[in-house]
């Protein structure tokens, strides 16, 4: 997925958009069913997306109207007006714009692939050109893929996850990002730090990486093999489970007919470009290796 000269893309849940380079992920809540993100820009202005599960007979002007009705609930309480449209715009999409202390201009729609009603608006203060980044960025918004996998996008990191793979959990920091998913007893972890430059001030890569994974990758027997791939310096990791207490835990996902993931696959690379570090891990049962394809659609800059 790429994004103009001047654009990155933010998203969550498989609900991307195209921002202006210096906007960034600040807030997430719920699952792929239902969820929330915003964005934050410069000054007050800021994008906002939420979505949930509806059917097909769903109301779209109800979803509307309820959702601008509590922002008007919220505008009484800070005691400032509260002024709004609706129009069509054809093809089950709803446009709206509306007016208090703050303005802003966003979309509803529901998308028959995914079977989501998406809101989406762009906000600020009003002296700001919302009207303007509204018409850039709204029309940018995607809810789904062509093939099921589902995007995430942040701070310098995009990233499809396979169809099944659900998040389990996260962390987002400027310095840190850590995205891990679950199917089944297979786990993808997805991960991104700052700063290489001064990660790897007195140390390799390689090094770097085996003093970090020693605790998170002590339940498995690896090796780290340096490589070259599209010309970043970074390291392949195999391994599989090890010892009596895995042994024993592989047991009972086996008599609980849950077939263990004993299998550990994964690449860790420096880009330059970006001076980050990134690194996937695939977490599998046999033939069920998926590290390379995840490795294909991810983006470092």
């Amino acid at each position: 997925m790429k994004g103009n000269s001047s654009g990155t893309w933010v998203g969550w849940q498989g609900v991307v958009a195209e921002v202006p380079a210096d906007w960034n992920l600040a807030a997430v809540s719920g699952d792929e069913k239902s969820g929330y993100f915003r964005v934050d820009g410069s000054g007050s202005l800021m994008l906002e997306a939420k979505w949930s599960s509806a059917g097909r007979q769903v109301d779209l002007y109800s979803k509307l109207d309820a959702y601008l009705s509590d922002m008007r609930r919220r505008a009484r309480k800070r005691r400032a007006s509260f002024e709004h449209k609706i129009k069509s715009k054809g093809a089950g999409v709803l446009t709206f714009s509306w007016r208090s202390d703050r303005k802003g201009q966003g979309r509803l729609w529901r998308c028959d692939e995914c079977g989501r009603v998406i809101i989406a608006q762009v906000s600020g203060g009003p002296s700001e050109d919302v009207q303007n980044l509204a018409s850039q960025i709204l029309p940018t918004i995607q809810d789904h893929s062509e093939d099921g996998w589902r995007t995430w996008a942040m701070y310098d990191l995009i990233a499809d996850v396979p169809p099944g793979y659900v998040l389990e959990k996260h962390r987002l920091m400027s310095g840190y990002i850590q995205l891990v998913f679950r199917k089944r007893t297979s786990r993808l972890v997805i991960e991104r730090w700052g700063l290489a430059n001064v990660a790897l001030k007195h140390s390799s890569l390689h090094e770097w990486f085996d003093d970090r994974a020693a605790y998170d990758l002590k339940a498995y027997r690896y090796s780290l093999q340096d490589v070259e791939f599209e010309e970043e310096s970074g390291i392949q990791i195999t391994g599989r489970r090890a010892g009596l207490r895995q042994a024993l835990k592989s047991a009972y996902e086996l008599v609980t007919l849950r077939r263990p993931a004993v299998y550990l696959d994964g690449y860790v690379w420096l880009c330059q470009e970006s001076n980050k570090i990134y690194a996937v891990q695939s977490l599998h049962r046999r033939n069920e290796n998926i590290v390379d394809q995840v490795l294909e659609r991810v983006g470092c800059h």
